[in-house]
């Protein structure tokens, strides 16, 4: 993936794994690693992780072997991403 926000950008990488809707794996990134839960309908996904007591939520969609959408810090605020497979 690639985050942009206000505050700077990143790369963190997700190991996923699709057991029919349910998402399970491992996010490693600039804030340490963290397992992933996470569920997908269609071309839509979610992916929530908790890092340090804040829970982090990646939503968007699909297309290909391309995604892309928004990620919620919750207090810390927004940013956006992109991702290849």
């Amino acid at each position: 993936m690639q985050v942009t926000a206000d505050t700077g950008s990143g790369s963190p990488v997700f190991v996923l794994k699709q057991d029919g809707q349910a998402l399970t794996g491992t996010y490693e990134g600039n804030y340490g690693s963290a397992p992933v839960t996470g569920s997908v309908a269609g071309s839509e996904f979610e992916l929530t992780y908790e890092i340090s007591g804040v829970v982090v939520t990646y939503a968007g969609t699909v297309d290909g072997n391309s995604c892309k959408g928004d990620v919620d810090y919750g207090m810390y605020g927004k940013a956006a991403f992109t991702g290849t497979k």
